[in-house]
């Protein structure tokens, strides 16, 4: 396997040998980058030269012993005595001839020459280019004299190295007989994958792998070597694909250490800068000429690791990057980001390395050595990827660029900024930013360079955002004094279409906006900030003449690739618009992958949407058991004082209905109706609970089983019952953990519900239950 398609060269040193027995002494010179098989001729060759009864001298130079005078020939004299060859080293420090270091150049020759004529010498030394200066003197020395011996000097060395004199003159020797070795090509590939080995591939299964290896490798044996050993570390199940694992990424790193470290320095450069890489970059990088980048990138790509001027892959740059510290990437990032940034890239391109280089963050949560214009660049990189539908990397750079200003709580503008990013990619990850928004919904720049947006629009922003959790009067009173801009007044439609205020008269849904707004967000643009609303719009719009232009409009959710958040409100949409048109089967599809684009705490109270449409649509297929897993999703509180809440109480009840429960379905619709009566909804602007209801009593016998509590919710039968049987409303507060105010308001619902003045009519009213239930908590 080691010597795949090398036959050509071995021949060619066994020839060279030959004619030393017949003739005088030569010098063969092979070469070839790290890995690709210089060592393996080297050890082939002297195996067949001792065979067949040469003497072998044999040296391995390395950087480590590149200042030990004579390190080099004390190796190839250390076993000379064993083939009669004088181990004359100890006379290489003599006054008489000494070289500039003290040492006699001409001491190899001398130990070689009194060996006496008979069998040829071999003498081998591989990594010829890290030998040292005193060691080079004398093999040139020898050189220059192989016409007087039996001497056959093979060095192995990789081409065009830059070294100084006398190696410099004695890998350039006009006596060398060059052995340049190549990349196995495609079809060595093939050869070396179906070498007989333990597990050796079949030749159909290695011909076919081949192009793919090759691309992999580049042809490098120690690459491929790395890559078949990692293939076979894959078990039983081999993939088609290479894999560059453990054993590959240790290939890279010997051949780099081969290249040395210049040629390291130059391939963790463009691994860091991967596809930004220029030769110029580069040069600035590295801090040198670009002269020099280039004689670097063709020792890297000779060793197989480039392609067109890049890394061959992914697997090449982690095996580039591998074993680095981290402040050493980060390092490396920071000297990215400085270069690219000198060179005017794209905020974006820079702020992925300002991201990388944090590695270095310092006690105090400020990158250290941040530069000064790393937080508006940072800022600015997070408008491009907002506009681009990137909102992680949006948030990820407003987060990196707070941590740069060093500065305290995020607030303001850039609070709204960083919240929009993160809403748009998982709207429960705002959740924490909910109180700062409250205090200061925001006001101040925004933090994007070049965002034109006025204060107004940033906070009708937050207040959607406040809004789509629940916050009701929070967003209220965010927009509370603004004027009139399209985004303020957008919140305040939404507000009165998801919450009418009490007695009020609820905002009729304008639905040619609300069709714009779907459009838009179908079609890949920013939704609004009060995006719920657009769902509550869209249930009063379902059963109108424009039922079509709905269905239309959701046709293409499909293929919406916006973020998670967008996409989940398409998809809720297209659930609420086919239901209400009947299409159940279609709807609740829809249904289920909105609410699996989004856990329901990320949903907040827009999540009675896509639940009350998957309800519905099961329930109507007869499909009971997937309405009651849906039902118990669990959803806010908050939801139940919504549009939202109540077409999931309306969803619900119908479910119940359908399942023999009357009693239950009819607390929900009359909870439901109380809700719009609460609001002042006129019939045509509520959801439809008389007909349901209607059903229920018909079920029961005109009368909820004679229970007058059967018309209750949850919450308000235990208040009621706690009311009843002496609990004060501070009392029923701190059992139930809700606020006295909310005990307020059911008790108010309760009262006219049962049409009662007094606690006292509420007891005698309810009787023996409120009595039974004093210790419920």
């Amino acid at each position: 396997m080691e010597l795949t398609q090398r036959g050509g060269e071995l021949r060619l040193l066994d020839e060279l040998l030959e004619s030393v027995r017949r003739t005088r002494g030569a010098v063969a010179l092979v070469t070839g980058s790290p890995g690709i098989g210089k060592s393996a001729l080297l050890r082939a060759f002297t195996a067949r030269a001792a065979a067949a009864g040469a003497p072998v001298l044999s040296a391995c130079a390395s950087p480590a012993e590149a200042e030990l005078p004579l390190g080099v020939v004390s190796q190839l004299l250390s076993g000379a005595g064993h083939h009669g060859i004088p181990a004359a080293v100890h006379h290489g420090r003599q006054g008489v001839g000494e070289g500039q270091d003290g040492t006699r150049p001409q001491v190899l020759y001398d130990a070689l020459s009194a060996a006496g004529p008979g069998q040829p010498v071999v003498v081998v030394v591989d990594d010829a280019h890290h030998t040292d200066e005193a060691s080079a003197r004398s093999l040139l020395y020898l050189c220059g004299r192989l016409t007087a011996t039996d001497v056959l000097l093979v060095l192995g060395a990789q081409p065009r190295p830059s070294l100084s004199l006398p190696l410099a003159e004695l890998l350039e020797h006009a006596s060398c007989v060059r052995v340049p070795l190549q990349p196995l090509p495609e079809d060595g590939v093939a050869e070396f994958l179906g070498a007989p080995t333990d597990g050796a591939m079949d030749t159909a299964l290695a011909e076919r792998l081949a192009p793919d290896w090759h691309r992999f490798t580049g042809g490098n044996p120690r690459l491929l070597r790395g890559l078949l050993e990692d293939h076979r570390d894959c078990g039983p199940v081999r993939p088609a694909r290479p894999v560059a694992g453990t054993a590959f990424r240790a290939a890279v790193a010997g051949c780099l250490r081969g290249a040395g470290t210049a040629v390291t320095r130059t391939a963790r450069a463009l691994a860091v800068l991967a596809g930004d890489a220029t030769l110029t970059r580069l040069a600035r990088f590295l801090a040198v000429p670009e002269r020099t980048v280039s004689s670097r990138m063709e020792r890297l790509d000779a060793v197989g690791l480039l392609d067109d001027g890049r890394l061959r892959h992914q697997g090449v740059r982690a095996a580039v990057l591998d074993g680095l510290s981290a402040e050493e990437s980060a390092l490396l990032h920071s000297r990215a980001a400085r270069v690219l940034y000198d060179d005017g890239a794209e905020p974006p391109v820079v702020a992925v390395h300002l991201i990388a280089a944090e590695a270095g963050e310092s006690g105090d949560g400020r990158a250290a050595g941040s530069p000064a214009w790393a937080a508006p660049l940072l800022a600015e990189a997070a408008g491009h990827a907002l506009r681009a539908g990137e909102a992680h990397r949006a948030a990820q750079f407003l987060r990196a660029a707070h941590r740069a200003r060093g500065s305290g709580p995020l607030a303001g503008g850039p609070l709204t900024a960083l919240v929009r990013a993160e809403w748009e990619n998982d709207p429960a990850s705002v959740i924490r930013h909910l109180p700062a928004l409250e205090r200061a919904p925001g006001s101040g720049a925004s933090g994007l360079p070049g965002d034109p947006r006025a204060e107004g629009e940033q906070r009708a922003e937050a207040a959607g955002v406040l809004l789509w959790h629940g916050r009701h009067e929070q967003a209220a009173r965010a927009v509370a004094g603004l004027g009139e801009s399209a985004a303020v007044r957008e919140v305040r439609a939404a507000l009165g279409y998801v919450r009418p205020a009490p007695g009020g008269s609820p905002a009729v849904p304008d639905v040619n906006t609300a069709e714009l707004v779907l459009d838009s967000i179908v079609h890949g643009l920013a939704p609004p900030p009060a995006v719920a609303a657009v769902l509550v719009a869209l249930l009063y719009a379902g059963e109108t003449e424009r039922a079509a232009q709905w269905c239309a409009l959701t046709a293409g959710a499909e293929r919406v690739r916006g973020t998670p958040a967008r996409r989940a409100v398409v998809f809720a949409a297209a659930a609420v618009v086919h239901t209400r048109t009947g299409l159940h089967e279609t709807g609740g599809g829809y249904a289920g992958r909105a609410l699996a684009l989004l856990s329901p705490g990320a949903w907040g109270v827009a999540v009675g949407m896509p639940l009350s449409a998957g309800v519905r649509s099961a329930t109507a297929l007869g499909m009971h058991e997937e309405a009651a897993r849906l039902l118990r999703v669990p959803v806010p509180e908050a939801m139940f004082r919504t549009r939202a809440g109540a077409h999931y109480l309306l969803a619900r009840g119908r479910h119940r209905l359908a399942v023999g429960r009357a009693q239950a379905a009819l607390a929900d619709f009359h909870a439901c109706r109380d809700l719009m009566g609460d609001w002042g909804a006129q019939p045509a602007q509520a959801p439809d609970w008389r007909g349901p209801e209607a059903e229920a009593l018909r079920l029961l016998g005109g009368m909820p089983d004679g229970d007058p509590m059967a018309v209750l919710t949850r919450a308000e039968r235990r208040v009621a019952l706690l009311a009843a049987g002496g609990c004060t409303n501070r009392a029923i507060a701190a059992r139930l953990y809700v606020t006295p105010s909310t005990v307020e308001q059911h008790l108010t619902n309760v009262y006219r519900k049962l049409r009662v003045k007094s606690r006292g009519d509420l007891a005698n009213l309810v009787g023996a239950r409120a009595r039974a239930a004093v210790g419920v908590s």
